[in-house]
């Protein structure tokens, strides 16, 4: 391991690991890909940067997006067309019964009275029919964990971040390369170092 002392901002590129095993892993993959000794620098956390991230990789707030559930609300198609229907059926029953008992039921006001009952209990089941629920595409939310991987923070004086610093910062394919292995072997690229 090399651990050189290099004026903050003076890398090219900056990646923070959760453990120095990790750190170790990224050193050798990017020294096998022909980055050489002079160039990566594993040092302690908080020696350079400012701890500035952005993730990379899917964004992992989109699932909360999917698994919103809505349920719809009720049609007033539904809610008419259910009273209507036991509006109906309810005054014919009243005038089957009107005409049943004529001495106990008056005709008319029977008819009237059922064809009223049978609106409100329409209307009312019409209103309170199972809605559909949207959202949640695909997805059980039951299975779905609650706990978010936390990132570990390293114990003192752990060489667990890896440094890059390039002959020619302007390479774009050389440095892209190495932020992918960093990427790759589970590194946080910090943001707020680079050469200006």
């Amino acid at each position: 391991m090399q651990q050189q002392q290099q004026q903050p901002g003076s890398y090219d590129l900056l990646a923070v690991f959760t453990d120095e095993e990790k750190a170790d892993a990224a050193s050798a993959k990017l020294r096998k890909e022909g980055f050489s000794l002079d160039e990566v620098f594993q040092l302690e956390e908080g020696m350079v940067g400012q701890g500035q991230f952005r993730e990379h990789g899917p964004n992992q707030a989109r699932s909360d997006y999917f698994l919103r559930t809505q349920k719809t609300s009720p049609k007033p198609i539904y809610i008419i067309l259910f009273a209507v229907i036991f509006g109906v059926i309810l005054g014919v029953l009243a005038l089957v019964a009107s005409f049943a008992l004529p001495r106990i039921l008056p005709e008319p006001t029977t008819l009237i009275v059922g064809a009223l009952i049978g609106i409100i209990l329409g209307a009312s089941t019409g209103t309170f029919t199972r809605r559909r629920v949207r959202g949640a595409i695909g997805q059980d939310v039951t299975k779905q964990t609650a706990s978010k991987e936390q990132p570990v923070r390293s114990s003192k004086g752990a060489l667990n971040v890896v440094a890059l610093r390039l002959p020619d910062s302007e390479n774009i394919s050389r440095k892209s390369r190495a932020r992918a292995i960093l990427l790759n072997s589970g590194g946080k690229i910090d943001r707020s170092v680079g050469r200006r």
